[in-house]
């Protein structure tokens, strides 16, 4: 069933939560994060945080409530193709956020029944300030319902893809397990059966659970902290982080998360990343901005 065009401009009820630093440490957890400034207040003021930095991709605790943006995962396919965060400065422990999900555009594909939806997630505080603006790109197609799952995933490329060019970061490493993707959908609120639930990921066709694309992305934002909290001026921090989805990752892949600067404009450096998996496949590719001290 198409889109209804008239949902463009439509707001999501806001959500209000006060950013627990328990929170973020068991967010940071479920990633695999071990970074100090997750944990501890005074290693985050040693870094140069008021006080302990939420991680790149915290925000998406606040999640669409997709009834509310008019889609019915009941009977639709529901497919993450990219992810973007825009943050104005560190959000940190102790304050307020109230988020709410606008859908941004809407574009009906030749193919019948898909869409392509563009969601935006404005986080303001109590205030009004406008501290972050997430973009969600999500291809929306007809499915049966026994078959509508929220799979973010494309065929892999062929071949080995070839890294950017650029003055390379230090790689991290990252093998996924079950049990890591089961606490990402704890912290995350991101139940989806295909994640935690072996036999409902085959009945859409899968041959076992996949790891949340999410999961993915907050590993490249922790590539970055690791990288900014090593520099010799304290203060860096993830300004922009933006992905595309590119292939599904699985229990027990093993997974390099790798990164290049490229150009610098000020006090704002710009960074190509991306994750290769152990079968040399990109799953996921994207660009950041960083803002050093």
């Amino acid at each position: 069933m198409p889109l209804d065009p008239a949902l463009v401009g439509h707001e999501t009820t806001p959500e209000t939560s006060e950013i627990a630093a328990e929170t973020i440490g068991q967010f940071a957890d479920a990633i695999g994060d071990n970074n100090p400034i997750f944990h501890d207040a005074a290693a985050a003021e040693r870094a140069g945080f008021a006080s302990i930095p939420v991680t790149p991709t915290f925000v998406t605790r606040f999640r669409v409530p997709f009834a509310e943006a008019g889609l019915d995962p009941e009977h639709t396919q529901v497919l993450h193709g990219e992810q973007e965060y825009e943050f104005s400065r560190p959000l940190v422990a102790g304050e307020t956020l109230i988020a709410r999900h606008r859908v941004a555009s809407i574009r009906q594909s030749g193919r019948g029944g898909m869409a392509i939806m563009t969601l935006e997630q404005l986080g303001n505080t109590p205030a009004g300030e406008r501290v972050v603006t997430g973009r969600a790109t999500v291809i929306v197609r007809d499915a049966p319902p026994d078959a509508a799952a929220a799979v973010a995933s494309a065929a892999p490329q062929r071949g080995r893809p070839t890294a950017p060019e650029g003055v390379a970061l230090p790689p991290l490493a990252k093998t996924v397990t079950q049990e890591q993707i089961n606490a990402y959908a704890d912290v995350s609120g991101d139940h989806n059966p295909i994640h935690i639930d072996p036999d409902a990921a085959r009945a859409v066709g899968l041959d076992g659970t996949i790891a949340h694309g999410m999961l993915s992305m907050a590993f490249l934002g922790q590539l970055l902290t690791d990288w900014l909290t090593a520099q010799p001026k304290t203060g860096g921090w993830v300004a922009r982080l933006r992905v595309r989805f590119q292939a599904m990752v699985r229990p027990d892949d093993t997974l390099s998360c790798q990164g290049v600067l490229g150009e610098r404009t000020g006090d704002r450096q710009r960074l190509t990343i991306w994750i290769d998996n152990e079968r040399g496949e990109r799953v996921v590719s994207g660009d950041a901005d960083v803002v050093l001290a």
